[in-house]
């Protein structure tokens, strides 16, 4: 398979999801299946997948995007050197530092969803929560599942915030509702025509 060009990741065409979850589960973990479920439904969608590019939900997304025929990328940054990124990669991009790992894990994508995680994730949702009220054009925060919901509802309850701020995040109950609101948005958005 032809790996796009960095510019195709960011022109519209081929739509970038940055997912974010766990680096702690593996192979037969609810968590890792679900996750390579959701890397299906990226990949048939010929979405192009990104994420932090390690093990985890971040190998499990990967594997089930390339399985169904999908482009990945992976972020990795040099603080990790010793681990090795997961092999369902079409494209890494190694990093400086954590921040602009971040930086570009946002930066590259038209939509993102947060899954169950540690505290990285808690960073990387709080990051991209933050990023998206800067964007001049919408840009989707799925936050999926559950556990998200007593964090969510603590933060809006004891922070100041307007509300707009709470509405740049949408909680669904599952991958699958989070697929179906990715395609109403990108049903309402013309893409343009592939040079």
């Amino acid at each position: 398979m032809v790996t796009p060009s960095p510019k195709s990741f960011t022109s519209g065409f081929l739509p970038v999801i940055t997912v974010f979850g766990s680096s702690r589960v593996g192979p037969g973990d609810a968590e890792y299946e679900t996750a390579l479920r959701l890397g299906h439904l990226i990949g048939e969608r010929g979405w192009v997948l990104c994420n932090g590019g390690y093990n985890g939900t971040m190998e499990a997304a990967s594997r089930g995007a390339k399985e169904a025929g999908g482009s990945t990328i992976g972020v990795t940054v040099t603080v990790y050197d010793e681990v090795q990124a997961n092999p369902w990669l079409d494209k890494i991009i190694v990093a400086p530092t954590l921040y602009n790992r971040l930086d570009q894990l946002i930066g590259l994508a038209r939509a993102y969803i947060v899954l169950r995680g540690g505290i990285g994730t808690l960073l990387e949702l709080a990051m991209v929560w933050n990023a998206v009220q800067t964007e001049p054009e919408s840009k989707p925060v799925l936050v999926v599942g559950p556990e998200w919901d007593s964090i969510l509802t603590k933060l809006y309850d004891s922070m100041p915030m307007h509300p707009w701020e709470s509405n740049s995040l949408s909680r669904v109950p599952s991958i699958e509702a989070a697929i179906a609101e990715l395609d109403r948005f990108f049903q309402g958005i013309r893409q343009p025509d592939a040079p």
